[in-house]
């Protein structure tokens, strides 16, 4: 019951916003599960949710350009970020993180135009950029959403087209995250069934009815939602550093 009540949660929020899955349903399975068996486990049910988000949210365009390069600079990222969690300090990286992303969506918030994408002569330039940063943190603590939560923001008008292709690239990184985890001896025998079946009931539950809760709104008010949201894990980040 613990497992479905965590992962509806994480995707109520994930259905309506897009991000926050990751953080919230891993914050209260914490409390009952050892680490490695809740970041493990949820990958298997990220792929679902992000997979299921990204049908309910696609609108007849694929956008392979944007989708191509967020994910393979993301794919290279997150082979870095894997490297460096075994040798940096996670309280450093989760504060740095933290910070950065506060900046991002109080800018997001006060001073950016709602109605101003990310011009196309740098689209690939930036895709890339938040492609590689957002693997390398991927890797290095599993919390990448605000960053690119961030970007597509400003690329796209329309919040369906948004959460689409974020659900897709959020889909390529759990089918490598899930790659690593059962190429390695240490982490393989960590899927738990106690987590993932509840899961996979939560995920779609949840997705459905925060995905339902998108569609009630405005899109410059998903915007607001979405800048707020950046803000709010963003500190979030801050305080685990502080705390870890």
């Amino acid at each position: 019951m613990i497992s479905f009540l965590a992962v509806f949660l994480g995707w109520l929020i994930q259905g309506f916003l897009g991000i926050g899955s990751g953080i919230i349903s891993t914050a209260v399975l914490l409390f009952f599960y050892d680490a490695k068996t809740v970041v493990v486990s949820l990958s298997v049910v990220a792929l679902l949710g992000t997979l299921y988000l990204s049908f309910l949210n696609f609108r007849g365009n694929f956008f392979l350009k944007d989708i191509l390069i967020l994910s393979l600079f993301s794919f290279m990222g997150v082979w870095v970020g894997s490297y460096y969690l075994q040798i940096l300090d996670q309280k450093y990286i989760y504060l740095v993180f933290g910070i950065v992303v506060v900046l991002a969506g109080f800018y997001d918030i006060y001073f950016k135009q709602r109605n101003t994408l990310v011009r196309k002569t740098y689209g690939k330039f930036s895709a890339g950029l938040v492609g590689t940063v957002g693997g390398v943190i991927s890797g290095l603590i599993g919390g990448s959403g605000p960053l690119y939560a961030f970007y597509l923001n400003h690329r796209f008008e329309h919040k369906e087209d948004f959460k689409f292709v974020l659900s897709v690239v959020f889909s390529t990184l759990n089918v490598e995250r899930m790659i690593f985890y059962l190429l390695s001896p240490d982490l393989n025998k960590n899927f738990s069934a106690e987590i993932m079946i509840p899961g996979m009931l939560g995920v779609f539950a949840g997705a459905y009815i925060g995905n339902l809760l998108t569609d009630k709104i405005s899109t410059e008010r998903f915007k607001k939602a979405v800048s707020t949201g950046i803000t709010v894990f963003g500190i979030y980040f801050i305080y685990k550093g502080i705390t870890q």
